[in-house]
């Protein structure tokens, strides 16, 4: 257990479960720039609002550009208002927009670029086992700023869900996202693929809509996959749930086990729906919605989008 302040962040041990719980006192002082207790004032993440931040540690610049001034694509810089003592947040794009989708390709291969830096810097630094990075889009999604932006975490330890899905993975024959990809085009599942990586609908979903992107090998490394093929399948999975679903609120996030043989991939879960007692309570689910409607509603939606250059390749 990691004890810290009465304002500074702490770790603490749920004695039911053994989980940990990141107590954060100083998240209660972050403003709210999304729903209905928006401030109304600048946006912190914006161009020429650098000052409004902590300084960066990182970034995609301009060639001309100088350090917490404009001419950033990806900034990159600790948490204001950290959940630990290795919390950052990374905002993304030049303008102001609040879904993902409405971001380029290029812009996203950037984005990938600065998110695998600092996922690695934050894994090179003392008693960290695992940096977990993910993305909260929309009031209901738990974001407070509206514009782009991701954060990264440095961990002690797995969380627990990523020690259940590794410790499931070695009882089994077959690495279980290779099984599920295996037959997701001929079971209706397939949203869009590169050839390297694919977007698909898992079977079984856990909630409606829960959507994947993955390698289509299973010994690739996310610190050294082919980011102008990643940053397309992510653009076109940014782009299918915005236009299948409505642009919802939803969260995207990483799940990849340093030093392991582990199949990486995101996993994105839009907000349209609620959970109840028996998620909440019995860290079960009920869903449903069969992963094939969704999937032909995504495929749907890239089609009305244009495509993303690539619903032609299903």
């Amino acid at each position: 257990m990691t004890q810290g302040s009465d304002h500074e962040p702490s770790t603490v041990v749920d004695p039911t479960t053994g989980r940990p719980i990141l107590m954060a006192p100083r998240r209660q002082q972050r403003p709210m720039h999304t729903g209905p207790q928006a401030s109304g004032k600048a946006c912190p993440f914006c161009q020429d609002q650098e000052a409004e931040t902590p300084p960066e540690v990182d970034a995609e610049r301009d060639a001309c550009s100088r350090a917490d001034g404009p001419g950033w694509v990806a900034r990159a810089f600790p948490n204001k208002y950290p959940a630990n003592l290795h919390h950052e947040v990374i905002a993304e794009g030049r303008s102001h927009h609040e879904q993902p989708a409405d971001l380029d390709r290029g812009t996203w291969r950037r984005c990938l670029s600065l998110w695998r830096r600092r996922v690695q810097a934050l894994e090179q630094r003392p008693g960290i086992a695992c940096t977990f990075l993910f993305k909260n889009i929309g009031a209901l999604a738990g974001a407070s700023i509206e514009h782009n932006h991701s954060q990264v975490l440095g961990l002690p330890e797995l969380p627990p869900r990523l020690q259940l899905e590794l410790a499931q993975a070695r009882t089994l024959p077959r690495c279980p996202w290779c099984a599920t990809l295996a037959n997701a085009a001929e079971q209706g599942r397939l949203v869009f693929t590169t050839g390297t990586h694919a977007v698909i609908a898992p079977s079984p979903p856990k909630l409606p809509h829960e959507t994947w992107l993955l390698p289509t090998r299973c010994d690739d490394d996310f610190l050294h996959t082919d980011l102008d093929s990643l940053a397309t399948a992510l653009h076109a999975l940014f782009t299918a749930v915005a236009h299948g679903l409505g642009r919802p609120a939803c969260n995207l996030w990483l799940h990849r086990v340093p030093g392991e043989r582990f199949h990486w991939h995101f996993e994105l879960q839009p907000r349209t729906g609620q959970m109840a007692g028996l998620e909440l309570g019995g860290d079960m689910y009920i869903n449903a919605l069969p992963p094939e409607v969704s999937a032909a509603r995504l495929r749907r939606g890239l089609q009305s989008a244009g495509g993303a250059a690539g619903a032609a390749g299903l």
